[in-house]
């Protein structure tokens, strides 16, 4: 007897046996999952600085616009020449009193423009320390800094240009937008996703 008509009927009945395996392996099995959010009043806001909305130069002025529940912010400011330095145009509060709460500032569409050197968010506690500086000119993700139950960091902005080989009755640039986060969490264990 031939050796591979031996082989054909285990063969035949391996192929058999596969098929009628994968018919039998569609099987699915479903558990219940229960998920319920309980939505909670944010504890870290914006609310305005003591220069928010003040005069700026020429006749501007620094335009702050918070949202209605305080969880976003707009600022518009109008800098010239060399170092403009605007002061405390915002604050970032922590309104949970019995919690301290980590923040990160992520730049998704940094600051460009003509002769523009240098933009800074400046964060400063309480006592005037700076607690983090944030390149507006940079798309990052900072570090975690702690905000300490029921305290309060103010925002400075900080830009620089250079004349280049404009005038001085030529602006310093065309204006920039810069595009950032405030990201907090209870932890700084990991990055934010």
């Amino acid at each position: 007897m031939d050796v591979n008509a031996k082989k054909a009927p285990i063969f035949l009945l391996l192929a058999i046996s596969l098929a009628s395996t994968a018919v039998f392996a569609s099987v699915f099995v479903y558990y219940p999952v229960s998920i319920a959010a309980t939505p909670q009043a944010p504890p870290i806001i914006f609310s305005a600085g003591s220069n928010s909305n003040a005069n700026d130069l020429r006749g501007q002025q620094i335009t702050v616009s918070i949202s209605q529940a305080n969880t976003s912010l707009s600022i518009t400011v109008h800098p010239t020449y060399q170092t403009t330095y605007y002061k405390n145009i915002t604050v970032i509060n922590n309104t949970d009193t019995s919690n301290p709460y980590y923040i990160a500032f992520r730049v998704n569409s940094a600051a460009s423009d003509t002769n523009l050197q240098s933009a800074n968010l400046i964060i400063k506690d309480s006592s005037g320390g700076t607690v983090a500086t944030i390149d507006l000119k940079s798309s990052t993700t900072s570090n975690w800094y702690q905000i300490p139950a029921g305290a309060h960091y103010s925002v400075d902005l900080n830009i620089i240009y250079s004349a280049g080989s404009n005038t001085y009755n030529q602006a310093p640039g065309s204006g920039f937008t810069a595009n950032l986060q405030l990201i907090y969490s209870p932890q700084n264990t990991e990055s934010a996703p």
